[in-house]
C-alpha cells in the first residue's frame, strides 16, 4: 500500500490556496541536475486521467517549492515525451526540420508500415533521453522560468498584466503576488463591464435599426389599406436582441394589431399561401396566392381582409398602428 502524506498545494479547488488547506499526496521520486533537487509528488485516490496510455498516465505530477506544491499539469507519462523529445529529434534526425524531411520521405518509399516502423523506434529513444532526471529537471526549470518572468512583468507594471502565482511561488513571494492579483482582478472586471456596456449598446442599436425597418413597412402597408393600391404581403420581424426576434406575416400582424378575428386555418393561410390582396374602392378585390396540389384560395380571408380595412380606415391616421 502507498504511503501517502499531506501537502499543501499552491491551488485549491481552482483557486489560490489562501486558507492553506492540504491533501494528500504521494511522493513519487526525486529529480536532480547537480545542484538542484526537486521532489515530484501526485494525488491518491481515483486517477486525473480518464483515458491513460500507460500505468504512468493517470496523474498529474506536482513539484514541490517553498513548502507548496506546484501542479506541473502534465503525467509521468507526459513529462518522459516532453523532456526527450528534442534530444530524440537532435540524435536521429538532426532536429525538428530534419524529422519532417524523414518521415516524408520515409512514406514516399516505405509506406505506413515502414513509418509506425520508425515511430516505435522513436518511441524507444524519447523514453531513453526522457526519462534522464537531468533532462526531466531541465524541462521543468525552462516552464518554470517562463512563469517567473510573467510574474516579474506583472510585479513590474503593478497587476496590470497576469500575476503569475507560479513565478511568485519559486521566488517566494506570494504575499505580495496576491496583492497583484487584486488589482487584476479588478482591472479584468472593469474591462469586462465596459465590453458588456458596448455590447449592450449595440445590440439597442442593431434592434432599433431593424424595428425601424419593420415599423416602416407596418407603416407603409397601412397607407396602401387606406389609399389602396397592392399589399405585399411580406414578412416582419421585430428584435427583442441580435438573436432573438418574432417574425410575421405583415398581413396578420395586422389582423392582430386591429384586433380581427382570424381563425387559425386562415391564419395559417395567410402565412403560407397569400402572396398579394388588391385593395380598391375599401374593400379587397384580389388576391395573388401559391397554388398547392388541391389547393385554392381562401374565401375567409376576403371576409377577415375587409374587416381589417374597415378597422384601419375608422382609426384616424395619426392614431395608426
Amino acid at each position: 500500500m502507498e504511503t501517502s502524506k499531506l501537502m499543501t498545494p499552491l491551488f485549491y479547488e481552482g483557486n489560490f490556496n489562501r486558507e492553506g488547506r492540504r491533501i494528500r499526496a504521494v511522493l513519487e521520486r526525486e529529480i536532480a541536475d547537480g545542484t538542484t533537487v526537486y521532489r515530484l509528488w501526485r494525488g491518491t485516490g481515483k486517477p486525473d486521467e480518464s483515458y491513460p496510455r500507460a500505468e504512468n498516465d493517470k496523474y498529474l505530477l506536482h513539484v514541490e517549492i517553498n513548502g507548496y506544491l506546484l501542479p506541473l499539469g502534465i503525467t509521468e507519462y507526459r513529462l518522459i515525451i516532453r523532456s526527450g523529445t528534442n534530444a530524440a529529434n537532435e540524435k536521429l534526425y538532426g532536429g525538428k526540420e530534419g524529422r519532417e524531411q524523414y518521415f516524408d520521405n520515409l512514406r514516399k518509399s516505405g509506406g505506413d508500415d515502414a513509418v509506425r516502423a520508425a515511430l516505435k523506434e522513436e518511441d524507444k529513444v524519447i523514453a531513453q533521453y526522457g526519462s534522464d532526471p537531468a533532462r526531466q529537471m531541465e524541462y521543468i526549470c525552462a516552464r518554470l522560468e517562463e512563469r517567473v518572468h510573467t510574474y516579474l512583468e506583472s510585479k513590474e507594471n503593478g497587476g496590470q498584466s497576469f500575476p503569475d502565482f507560479h513565478g511568485a511561488l519559486v521566488l517566494n513571494d506570494l504575499a505580495r503576488c496576491q496583492e497583484l492579483s487584486t488589482v487584476y482582478k479588478a482591472k479584468r472586471q472593469a474591462e469586462r463591464a465596459t465590453r458588456w456596456a458596448q455590447a449592450e449598446a449595440e445590440e439597442k442599436a442593431y434592434c432599433a435599426e431593424r424595428n425601424q425597418e419593420a415599423e416602416q413597412a407596418v407603416a407603409a402597408a397601412i397607407q396602401v389599406i387606406r389609399n389602396g393600391g397592392i399589399l405585399k404581403n411580406e414578412t416582419v420581424s421585430f428584435y427583442r436582441g441580435r438573436y432573438s426576434a418574432s417574425s410575421y406575416s405583415i398581413v396578420n400582424y395586422l389582423m392582430r394589431q386591429y384586433h380581427v378575428d382570424v381563425p387559425l386555418r386562415t391564419q395559417g393561410w395567410i402565412n403560407e399561401m397569400l402572396s398579394t390582396a388588391t385593395i380598391q374602392d375599401g374593400r379587397c378585390t384580389y388576391i395573388q396566392f401559391f397554388r398547392s396540389k388541391r389547393g385554392r384560395g381562401s374565401q375567409k380571408f376576403f371576409e377577415c381582409m375587409n374587416a381589417l380595412i374597415r378597422a384601419v380606415t375608422a382609426q384616424p391616421p395619426e392614431q395608426a398602428a
